[in-house]
């Protein structure tokens, strides 16, 4: 009897040993280290909708034609977070269609997206993708109070609104805190962005504008550069939105011709005399069939309101150089506007 009591005794202690173990281990190595919100949720979604942004057709690339500046907590949410680990990884993202050094493209050609990140009061101010770790002896905790974001609409190419002009841009996982401990990924906030992008243009109302100068006597014509036959016309379009209107006039016949004065064109019996087209007083310059801003001999037209807009012209017969023989006068400029 005594041998066996004996033998239970033991093996009770060594269950209970057992047991012990077991539980130390459990408190000193624990299973599931991560991030956790404490205060706020995850993720938190941001969205950006600038409305109509105005696109100029010829803006020069690199420029910011819509901009948003807000403390984070206005654009997402307040939140603050806890990790396991002793300290914590936290980085942005954006979409890795990357047009320029820190631009990303849109669904739109021609157009991208800048976001950067500052702290307030804090030595942080870089723009995205950013990466950064923060080790705060053992404050393994973070916030999202003393933020501010920065997002630009930036110009990186011709745009072209064929296809869509609703502007769309989503950065999912822009904003995330990895834990030390076991490389756990928690996601703060996602990024949505929107605009209706209106590129100003203008449509002529008519594609050809016939001008008939009245019959000129030869003798108002004797002198160098003399002129005669002023007669006034209209070029008409309708224009989607305000804009500066500029234009360029191109000699159809010699588009070389920089001069102010129209050469005629093939069918012309007449000589030693040519055509002027004037803005107001000023005889126009004639220069490349393009829309480029700062086109040569490109000028102002005026400022459209959107709607319709009339560009007043005039033409006139000018003394060219050469024999001057009377006979029909023929020629053909052809205009490119560009909106500034």
């Amino acid at each position: 009897m005594h041998n066996v009591c004996f033998g239970r005794r033991n093996r009770m202690r060594l269950a209970v040993a057992i047991a012990a173990s077991s539980l130390a281990l459990g408190i000193a190595f624990p299973a599931h280290a991560a991030c956790r919100i404490v205060d706020g949720f995850a993720p938190a979604q941001g969205v950006v909708n600038w409305g109509i942004v105005a696109a100029p057709a010829n803006v020069a690339i690199g420029s910011v034609i819509a901009k948003t500046d807000m403390k984070y907590d206005s654009l997402f949410t307040h939140q603050s977070w806890h990790c396991d680990g002793t300290s914590f990884n936290e980085y942005f993202t954006m979409d890795p269609r990357q047009v320029l050094s820190d631009i990303f493209e849109t669904n739109i050609p021609g157009l991208g997206v800048r976001a950067s990140v500052s702290l307030i009061g804090g030595n942080l101010s870089s723009s995205i993708p950013l990466n950064f770790s923060l080790d705060q002896a053992g404050q393994n905790t973070g916030k999202t109070d003393n933020m501010r974001v920065f997002i630009e609409l930036v110009v990186t190419g011709p745009i072209d609104t064929s296809a869509t002009d609703m502007l769309s841009y989503n950065a999912a996982g822009w904003h995330n805190v990895r834990d030390s401990f076991d490389g756990n990924i928690l996601t703060l906030a996602n990024l949505m962005i929107y605009a209706q992008i209106n590129s100003p243009t203008c449509s002529v109302t008519q594609s050809s504008v016939a001008v008939t100068l009245p019959p000129a006597r030869v003798a108002n014509l004797s002198n160098p550069n003399s002129t005669t036959g002023a007669t006034p016309f209209n070029l008409q379009l309708n224009c989607s939105l305000s804009s500066n209107v500029n234009v360029t006039l191109t000699d159809a016949t010699d588009v070389s011709n920089r001069s102010t004065t129209l050469n005629l064109a093939p069918g012309s019996s007449a000589s030693g005399v040519g055509l002027q087209i004037l803005n107001g007083s000023t005889p126009i310059a004639y220069g490349p069939d393009s829309a480029a801003a700062g086109n040569m001999n490109q000028w102002l037209a005026g400022r459209s309101a959107g709607g319709p807009m009339t560009i007043p012209l005039t033409a006139q017969y000018v003394r060219a150089s050469g024999a001057l023989v009377p006979g029909t006068v023929k020629a053909t400029a052809t205009f490119t506007m560009s909106y500034q």
